[in-house]
């Protein structure tokens, strides 16, 4: 359930367009670029490395052994990539600056918790491990508030999702 709400997150990076003239004009192209320009080149990196961990986690768990090889050669090559990538980004207005930050530091706590989970796993200590997902999940939640703040942005901005 916990990698669904963050699969669930991507989602929303789609083609993203001005749908009022209301809006404020420079935050919504800013929003847009943000998300066409921004966040869509990068988002199959993370997509690929959070199913690489759903596959080898909860009911897709065989042995700690899967997962640690799974951490090592597949997630946290892939997530390093796309958090290097993410950093990189750079909106223009202080609303989306603000918003990309909220991201930039969940994907933090959760490349963060990747790694400290396959340290768990390298020294066979639970609490380790526990640590690791902890910071797996302060992540989730972290890229849950984005997703939020960033539907809200974009509501008060005019800008909305093609179809």
């Amino acid at each position: 359930m916990r990698r669904n709400s963050i699969l669930n997150a991507l989602i929303l990076i789609g083609f993203f367009h001005i749908s009022s003239v209301g809006a404020s004009e420079k935050v919504a192209m800013d929003l847009i670029n943000y998300v066409n320009q921004g966040l869509h080149n990068i988002a199959a990196i993370e997509k690929e490395s959070l199913e690489q961990y759903a596959a080898v986690i909860g009911e897709n768990y065989t042995t700690d052994e899967r997962v640690y090889k799974i951490l090592k050669e597949e997630v946290l090559p892939l997530y390093n990539r796309f958090y290097v990538l993410l950093k990189e980004i750079e909106p223009k207005t202080i609303e989306v600056r603000e918003l990309h930050q909220i991201y930039v530091k969940a994907a933090g706590n959760i490349y963060e918790g990747f790694r400290i989970k396959k340290l768990g796993l390298e020294v066979k200590d639970d609490s380790v491990i526990v640590r690791g997902n902890r910071k797996i999940e302060k992540g989730r939640v972290g890229v849950d508030k984005w997703k939020e703040q960033l539907i809200e942005l974009c509501n008060e901005n005019g800008v909305t999702q093609k179809k």
